[in-house]
């Protein structure tokens, strides 16, 4: 692909981003070649009568917004903004997960984006990887005092560290005066991992990885610009996922797979369990429906608790009842059934291979006879429970973005 032929996609995503802009919005302004597009056309239309202050996200940027007659603002003035619109270096299918920062400006773009109650991402298509860091290092912006010393840290964590230079040679200096170490990862399995990880480096200023952030992006190829949405944006918020099934039917490491995935809290709800439903479960006693209510009502608190914060949340529960359904999803539209439907034989495997839980396989026929599957008015998403935890996260994290509700943008 030539550099017009870009050029020409790189616009047209940018083109389909600023149509989300709406009257009166502070809007962030992104840094790098992709959203110097949105920047321009964002300008025409305020010249065409469009109201909006701009916080750009570089002085590149700024310079370039002044120069086309957009009004600027400031955080002192608006501590919240509605929109930024911004590129990214890769895009990580599924999830959209970015790396950004490869222009310098990574740590004005995180702050931006931390700010935003929404991140437009524009791409073209080449952008799009199946896992973060495939084509990408990870810039990693950091204080120029003890550099090496930071550099040494990070490549602890296994990365490939290489120090950032301009032009003329000499270390690449970010607007904030810091320097910007590029840290090749390779594939990243766990990316919220990793961006806790690099974070803890004392003299780390901040990282190129965005995790769960982005939300839609919109991505232009010859067969035109095509949006992405989140799964944060599932029913028009963000969700909680309830993965349940029969003990052994593989709900922690797939909710686990889901958590390094999508970079959401993960709590393991067997450890909600009151002691005394633990000790009996230990002696090989079937638990009954008095022993779970005090467990269903801690599950349903830890639920209610994201949902109280707006965040999204992944909890196992074996919910085999639709009484017990009721308590842990009632009326709350958030909450989406994982079913992993596995039968008697491949539980059995699955129960064979795990050590160290309280629940002996003894109990494996109890819960199974207890079991109500979820029917349709539940809304489940059904997975078979013997395909491998990797290929089952991916598929949640398709259902979920396929049913993300998204505003007009004139986009397929």
């Amino acid at each position: 692909m030539g550099g017009a032929e870009r050029n020409a996609l790189k616009r047209a995503a940018a083109e389909a981003a600023v149509q989300l802009v709406e009257q009166d919005m502070v809007v962030g302004l992104g840094s790098g070649s992709t959203a110097a597009f949105a920047v321009e056309a964002l300008a025409r239309r305020h010249h065409e009568g469009l109201r909006v202050l701009g916080i750009p996200t570089s002085e590149r940027t700024m310079a370039q917004a002044i120069a086309a007659g957009m009004p600027l603002t400031s955080f002192a003035e608006h501590r919240r903004i509605d929109l930024t619109i911004d590129g990214a270096d890769e895009v990580e299918r599924g999830t959209l997960n970015l790396i950004k920062g490869l222009g310098g400006a990574l740590l004005r773009e995180k702050i931006v984006a931390a700010a935003s109650r929404r991140l437009a991402i524009i791409v073209d298509g080449t952008k799009l990887v199946h896992r973060l860091g495939m084509r990408t290092a990870v810039p990693v912006e950091v204080v120029a005092f003890g550099l090496e010393a930071t550099r040494r840290s990070l490549e602890v964590l296994g990365a490939a560290v290489r120090l950032r230079t301009s032009g003329t040679g000499e270390p690449f200096v970010t607007d904030g005066g810091n320097r910007i170490l590029d840290c090749e990862f390779g594939p990243i399995n766990d990316p919220a991992r990793l961006e806790a990880r690099v974070k803890h480096v004392v003299g780390v200023v901040e990282s190129g990885l965005f995790i769960g952030r982005a939300d839609p992006v919109l991505v232009a190829d010859p067969t035109g610009v095509h949006r992405l949405q989140s799964a944060r944006s599932h029913r028009g918020g963000p969700p909680i996922l309830v993965i349940m099934g029969i003990s052994g039917s593989g709900k922690s490491t797939v909710a686990e797979k889901l958590a390094e995935r999508l970079g959401w809290p993960f709590e393991e709800g067997d450890k909600l369990h009151p002691e005394i439903n633990i000790a009996k479960m230990h002696a090989g006693i079937p638990l009954t429906d008095a022993d779970r209510q005090p467990w269903l009502q801690r599950v349903a608190a830890w639920i209610d608790a994201q949902r109280a914060s707006k965040q999204p949340g992944i909890i196992t529960c074996s919910a085999l009842k639709r009484a017990y359904r009721q308590v842990i999803v009632g009326g709350r539209a958030e909450v989406r059934l994982v079913y992993l439907r596995g039968g008697l034989n491949l539980v059995a495997q699955h129960l064979a291979g795990r050590k160290g839980h309280f629940m002996p396989a003894t109990l494996l026929r109890s819960q199974i006879d207890a079991l109500e599957e979820p029917d349709p008015s539940e809304e489940p998403l059904t997975i078979d429970a013997g395909s491998p935890p990797d290929r089952i996260a991916e598929e949640v994290i398709a259902l979920l973005s396929a049913s993300a509700i998204a505003s007009p943008s004139g986009c397929s």
